[in-house]
């Protein structure tokens, strides 16, 4: 194993055998001594990659006791973008048409699935946002509550974690945009999409969904902000 990064080589085989039911969930894994000799690489070039994986929580190390597989659910294998949400500019507009995927399918389901509550605390965030339009920082609190409210209205435990993953990297850039775009656009489409979802109409909710994230994708790419 001698091309690229042998550590990430070495990672991308334990992965394997981990995600193919090779090594279950619970299983004492080999030693680095062994995988190391089985890999036909170092024991530090093993180390690197164990570790990134206890990182990742998707093995644990006992103390004197060897290495185990973790109990994997699909949120765990999401862990796995945290690296890659390290933004340069190219990420951060692939992470904005992401959302053009999922967004409208979110306000779709939340339209469909959630409780009266919840649209209460829907209702609060976007009458916050029209409150704080002049504090950038409080708006745009209450803009990313707002769509962590949607994803949890999914009650789809992907969506949610989804959603609270790419929040936490879009935070600061969010402020950005708004701090050169001003939130007029951002309270107007809030209250469709609200709206949308109190009158349980699933289609018009993704239909202004939709357009939420499609502009704020055009206006990112228009205006070329430095958001780094």
């Amino acid at each position: 194993m001698k091309d690229g990064r042998t550590s990430d080589k070495v990672l991308e085989k334990i992965e394997e055998k981990i995600f193919s039911g090779e090594w279950k969930s619970g299983q004492k894994i080999m030693s680095e001594t062994q995988l190391a000799k089985e890999l036909d690489v170092s024991r530090v070039s093993v180390r690197e990659a164990l570790e990134k994986l206890v990182t990742l929580n998707i093995i644990n190390k006992k103390q004197g006791g060897g290495t185990f597989v973790n109990d994997l659910t699909p949120l765990i294998y999401l862990n796995g973008l945290i690296p890659m949400l390290i933004l340069d500019m190219d990420s951060y507009v692939d992470i904005l048409e992401f959302r053009l995927i999922t967004e409208p399918e979110s306000a779709r389901f939340c339209a469909e699935r959630c409780g009266d509550d919840l649209i209460k605390e829907l209702e609060a965030c976007y009458e916050n946002m029209v409150m704080y339009k002049d504090d950038i920082n409080k708006f745009t609190e209450e803009d990313l509550k707002f769509h962590t409210k949607i994803s949890e209205g999914t009650n789809n435990s992907l969506i949610i974690k989804v959603n609270k993953l790419l929040r936490n990297v879009l935070k600061y850039h969010q402020k950005l945009l708004y701090e050169n775009l001003g939130p007029k656009g951002g309270v107007t489409e809030h209250k469709l999409i609200l709206e949308s979802i109190k009158n349980r109409d699933s289609e018009l909710a993704a239909i202004y969904a939709r357009r939420h994230a499609q502009r704020t994708l055009n206006d990112l790419k228009k205006n070329k902000f430095n958001i780094l």
